[in-house]
C-alpha cells in the first residue's frame, strides 16, 4: 500500500482543515469518561487538529463511545492549527501521566521530540493520518493511501464506465505533500481508465467561492467537460454551484451532466448528492476513527517506544445509487469487533 508520507497528511490537517473554522483556544475540547468497563480506569487523550471542525467532533464522539465501554476518562484538546500548541498539549499530557493519546500531527519536525518524550515517560502515540519518529502505531483513512482499487481508482473506473475516454478537469488545492499525492493518484488512476485529463486548477484557497470562480474559467475553456475530481467536499461544492449557474447539469451518475465529485462526507456533501448537485463524495467514517484509536491506544498499552502494525478505516462512495442507504455517522452501531477496517490495511 502506498502512504501519504507523514508531512503530508500532517500539513493535510493544517491546511485542508482550515477552512473548516477554528476555536478561539487551544485547551481541551472534551473531557469525560464512565465506570462499567475493562480498561482499568485508564485514561486517554486525543490531540485534534482542529476540534471545530465536522469531521473532528465526529472522531472526538467516536473515542468518547470507545472510552465509555472501557471504563476510561478520556480528553479531547485542541491544537487549532498551531503546532506550537500541539506540542503544549503532549507536555501538559505528559506531566499529567495520561495512559495514552492520539494525535494528528501537524508539524512532524516540531513534535517529534515531545513524541519520543512521551514515549520515554511510557506513553504510547497513535497517529492519525501521520507517522513518524515517536509515533507507535497510525490510524489511516482510506481515502489517504494509494493502493490497488482504492478510492481513487474507483472514482476513475465509476467515470470511465459512464463515459469511456472521457475528458476530466482537477481541481486540487494547496500545494501540501498529501493534496498533490492524492492529485496524483487519482490523475493515474484517470490514466489507466483511460480518461483525458483536460486540465488542472488549484483551490489555494480551499473554500468554495473560490473553486467556483476557478470553475467558471475552466466551464468557459471546456465546454464539453465530462468530470470534475476535487480534492475535498468544499471545493465539489464550489464547482457544482458553477456549473448550475452556467446553465449545465450535475450528472447525478445514471443520465446526462457533468459529473462532480468530492471527499470528506461532510453534511453539506451528503445532502448535495441527495439533491442531485453532487455526484458522489467519499465518506471518511470519522466516528470509527475514533473507535479505532481507542483499539490502538488500548493495544498499544505498556508498548511505548515500540512499532506497532497500523490500521485503515474504510471510505465509502456515496452516489445516487446508494445515498438512500447513509446513515448519520452518530447513529452507526460501532464495538472494538466491528470497526470497518480495510482488510490487509495493517
Amino acid at each position: 500500500m502506498r502512504r501519504l508520507t507523514a508531512a503530508g497528511a500532517a500539513i493535510f490537517a493544517a491546511v485542508a482543515l482550515s477552512a473548516c473554522g477554528s476555536s478561539d483556544d487551544g485547551g481541551s475540547t472534551t473531557s469525560g469518561g464512565s465506570g462499567g468497563g475493562s480498561g482499568g480506569g485508564e485514561s486517554i487523550a486525543y490531540i485534534s487538529p482542529v476540534g471545530s471542525q465536522p469531521g473532528q467532533q465526529q472522531v472526538s464522539f467516536g473515542l468518547e463511545r470507545a472510552a465509555d465501554t472501557e471504563g476510561w476518562t478520556y480528553r479531547v484538546v485542541d491544537a487549532n492549527l498551531s503546532p506550537d500548541r500541539q506540542v503544549s498539549h503532549v507536555d501538559t499530557l505528559i506531566n499529567e501521566r495520561i495512559s495514552a493519546f492520539a494525535s494528528w500531527t501537524l508539524d512532524p519536525g516540531a513534535v517529534a521530540g515531545a513524541y519520543t518524550r512521551a514515549n520515554e515517560a511510557g506513553i504510547p502515540v497513535i497517529g492519525i493520518n501521520s507517522e513518524g519518529p515517536g509515533v507507535t502505531s497510525t490510524v489511516w483513512w482510506e481515502v489517504n493511501t494509494c493502493e490497488p482499487d482504492g478510492p481513487w481508482q474507483r472514482t476513475a473506473e465509476f467515470i470511465a464506465e459512464r463515459r469511456p475516454r472521457g475528458k476530466v478537469i482537477v481541481m486540487g488545492g494547496p500545494p501540501a505533500p498529501s493534496i498533490t499525492a492524492n492529485v496524483r493518484c487519482f490523475r493515474d488512476a484517470a490514466e489507466a481508465a483511460g480518461l483525458e485529463i483536460i486540465d488542472q486548477a488549484d483551490n489555494v484557497r480551499d473554500a468554495a467561492a473560490p473553486a467556483a470562480q476557478l470553475a467558471d474559467d475552466l466551464l468557459t475553456k471546456h465546454g464539453d467537460v465530462d468530470a470534475f475530481w476535487d480534492y475535498n467536499d468544499q471545493t465539489a461544492l464550489g464547482v457544482s454551484s458553477a456549473v448550475l449557474n452556467a446553465g449545465k447539469r450535475v450528472s447525478d451518475g445514471r443520465g446526462e451532466g457533468i459529473m462532480v465529485f468530492g471527499s470528506n462526507g461532510d453534511p453539506d456533501g451528503i445532502q448535495a448528492v441527495r439533491e442531485g448537485r453532487l455526484t458522489g463524495t467519499w465518506d471518511t467514517d470519522s466516528v470509527a476513527t475514533g473507535w479505532a484509536m481507542a483499539l490502538a491506544m488500548r493495544d498499544a498499552l505498556g508498548k511505548a517506544g515500540e512499532t506497532l502494525p497500523s490500521r485503515t478505516v474504510r471510505s465509502t462512495m456515496w452516489t445516487a445509487d446508494n445515498i438512500a442507504d447513509y446513515v448519520d455517522p452518530r447513529d452507526r452501531d460501532y464495538s472494538f469487533d466491528s470497526i470497518p477496517f480495510v482488510e490487509g490495511g495493517s
